[in-house]
């Protein structure tokens, strides 16, 4: 299969360009923090974006890029901008959304075109996202692709994206079978595990690999005293620890020292001990933090002798 093919061609270097996405980096603020990890892959492909006025948004923004870097370099670049200028003055935020979404795919695909970078590549680059968009008391998550964002709600986890995978998700094997789109051991027309993305041009016809959709899936989270915060995360996440057990690890580290950062953190090394096949990528916005940890009372050393000594 020249899918194959493709991926023993990547050590001669898939791309001319360097990726310069960051292989090892946490940060944040006292609301938010990221981690990301390259782990055991031979480049990085993961990234993380935080903008802090989108037409009046917060944006926070996980992106998984398959076959190169240069389609996750290009989303991450142009995707705030186009989001502004959809959201500004949106009556219909889901649809807003979703044009903004189709727009910035086209950008991303003609930029792919004009720069290609692998003419002995039959296509191109490729990038999921999941990202939120916070104003108030509402939150939006769109998600494309098998990223995935998860709630904690007074301490239990609620998963509130699907993976856009064939073999995760049956409305989406059906949506491709009724296409009549080819998918073989999970993979789209032998291109690629998942079934919405931005980019995977095939560079003969200049349109995207057929069955692959950029519409996202839109969910609106209202922001009430039950919620505490959102992780949102790439797969290298969420193949590793079930979304319970992330919460547990950024529960933990807020209640230990208060710092999303320190949360994001826990979540990608304790994914890292179950695995690191795969690059990282995680955030975390907190909205209530949980109750710290009770200081333990301090009690007085006894000797082994005093214990065994019988009361006179």
């Amino acid at each position: 299969m020249w899918w194959l093919l493709s991926q023993l061609c990547t050590c001669f270097g898939r791309d001319k360009q360097a990726c310069l996405l960051p292989e090892e980096e946490s940060g944040g603020g006292s609301e938010y923090g990221y981690a990301v990890a390259k782990n055991e892959r031979s480049r990085m492909e993961d990234a993380v974006d935080i903008q802090e006025d989108v037409a009046g948004y917060r944006l926070f923004a996980a992106y998984d890029g398959h076959a190169g870097c240069q389609a996750v370099t290009v989303a991450k670049e142009i995707i705030p901008g186009i989001l502004g200028r959809y959201l500004r003055d949106a009556e219909d935020v889901e649809g807003a959304i979703k044009a903004a979404f189709r727009a910035a795919d086209e950008e991303i695909m003609k930029h792919l075109v004009d720069k290609n970078l692998t003419p002995h590549m039959k296509t191109s680059s490729g990038t999921v996202a999941c990202l939120a968009l916070v104003k108030g008391a509402e939150m939006w998550i769109a998600n494309l692709g098998d990223c995935r964002a998860m709630l904690s709600k007074d301490g239990s986890a609620l998963a509130i994206s699907r993976d856009h995978a064939p073999e995760k998700n049956a409305a989406e094997a059906e949506r491709l079978r009724q296409l009549g789109v080819k998918v073989e051991g999970g993979y789209v027309e032998e291109h690629v595990a998942v079934s919405r993305a931005f980019g995977n041009v095939c560079f003969d016809t200049g349109s995207k690999v057929k069955g692959i959709s950029n519409e996202p899936e839109v969910f609106l989270v209202e922001i009430d005293d039950t919620v505490d915060f959102v992780i949102i995360g790439t797969d290298g996440i969420w193949d590793a620890l079930k979304e319970q057990f992330a919460l547990t690890h950024a529960r933990k580290a807020l209640r230990t020292t208060a710092k999303p950062e320190d949360a994001a953190a826990a979540i990608l090394q304790n994914a890292g001990k179950v695995s690191k096949s795969d690059n990282a990528a995680v955030i975390v916005v907190v909205f209530k933090f949980p109750e710290p940890l009770p200081k333990r009372l301090g009690v007085p050393r006894v000797s082994l002798t005093q214990l065994q000594e019988t009361p006179a």
